[in-house]
């Protein structure tokens, strides 16, 4: 089997805090038969010095340095110079359990397929949680796939993980796929090369196997936000149109892709769909008392919207892993903190993406009291129109 050389790129910016960590878990893996491409998109840290003490001792690292042209420039310049039959891809930030490769390798071999979706885990502090594809496991055709690729019904659960860290992808299909991306996406960069990539496949796999953990880390969040989201997410949604246009399939996939841009725009600009205050929550009147369940990516989006805006007073913000969001200087509570308000609130957002996660924090908060008239979370009417 390890005759089979693997291409692992690794597109690196200003990483230096997690880079060894990322690149030791890569270097110690159990597939030894490895191609190792990291690429500095003109870091301005030691993150570049860190990669060369890594080749120094390991003649599989490749180091490519580059001017800063973002994550899609690192990615293409990564493909261009892989030479293996299939690629997989590490973020610096993360880190991969030490046989992923050999694992990944061996349901390549057994199936042949031309795409492995493999599962992750989320890494928030000491929280861990599994993240799975939802089309069940097994071996399909792009044509299986599509009623449920981008979005299986349910807001909002994708069928197929967008993410490049979770695939292993065969180098002929991403010299199409991921060449043509523009480097100007930067919403959903991922998404953009997966999704066109299913569609050149010829069998995909689907997998449970989980071994990657992408680790969350207080503050990378909150620096991602742009006054420009809706653009964004605008440019991404008409490159994937194009895309499937081209395969004829554009009037299948619009609801998927009209849900997916939904989704984005909750996530990462909610304002661009409010009159007044948070519409798809139901709205929200001026002057009132909010407490928002939730410090993920949602919810620092919606505190950071309504602090910004003063039209709504925030008199607590709560969430199970308060303690590693207040580390990193998040004003964050434990949930328990809504005992003591004394229902001294007019509402509680659910600040969580996904219906079954909302559902779980729901009912957690009508255990510690909270009267179910006064949670919030995606409204029907928003739903409805998905």
């Amino acid at each position: 089997m390890d005759s089979r050389l693997i291409s692992i790129i690794v597109p690196i910016y200003n990483a230096e805090k997690y880079l060894e960590k990322s690149l030791h878990s890569i270097q110690n893996q159990t597939y030894k038969n490895l191609q190792i491409i990291l690429v500095d998109d003109g870091s301005i840290d030691s993150s570049l010095i860190l990669c060369q003490k890594c080749a120094v001792l390991d003649k599989r690292i490749e180091i490519i340095h580059q001017e800063n042209g973002g994550v899609v420039s690192a990615r293409k310049t990564g493909v261009s110079a892989a030479k293996g039959e299939m690629i997989a891809w590490v973020d610096a930030d993360d880190w991969i359990e030490i046989s992923w490769i050999e694992s990944l390798v061996k349901i390549w071999m057994d199936t042949k397929a031309d795409i492995i979706a493999a599962a992750h885990f989320h890494n928030i502090g000491k929280s861990e949680t599994k993240i799975e594809n939802k089309i069940a496991e097994g071996v399909y055709s792009a044509k299986d796939i599509l009623p449920q690729m981008i979005y299986n019904g349910e807001f909002f659960e994708y069928g197929i993980q967008p993410h490049l860290y979770t695939k292993l992808i065969r180098r002929e299909i991403l010299l199409k796929t991921q060449m043509r991306v523009s480097n100007q996406i930067i919403a959903g960069d991922d998404a953009a090369v997966v999704y066109p990539s299913i569609l050149e496949a010829e069998k995909i796999c689907i997998s449970r196997f989980c071994g990657y953990h992408y680790v969350q880390h207080a503050g990378s969040i909150t620096k991602t936000g742009y006054s420009n989201e809706k653009l964004r997410v605008k440019v991404l949604i008409e490159y994937l149109s194009t895309i499937f246009a081209e395969k004829k399939l554009l009037s299948f996939m619009h609801s998927q892709l009209e849900a997916y841009e939904k989704y984005l725009l909750s996530l990462r600009q909610i304002s661009v769909f409010d009159e007044y205050i948070l519409v798809p929550f139901g709205g929200i009147a001026y002057g009132s008392r909010v407490v928002i369940y939730g410090a993920g990516v949602l919810g620092q989006k919606i505190y950071n919207y309504i602090n910004d805006g003063g039209k709504v007073e925030i008199c607590a913000w709560l969430d199970r892993n308060w303690e590693n969001y207040r580390k990193n200087g998040l004003k964050v509570d434990t949930p328990e903190r809504i005992i003591e308000l004394d229902g001294k609130y007019d509402i509680v957002i659910i600040a969580n993406i996904t219906q079954k996660t909302a559902v779980s924090m729901k009912n957690y908060m009508k255990k510690l009291g909270v009267k179910e008239k006064k949670i919030r979370w995606f409204s029907e009417q928003f739903l409805h129109k998905i």
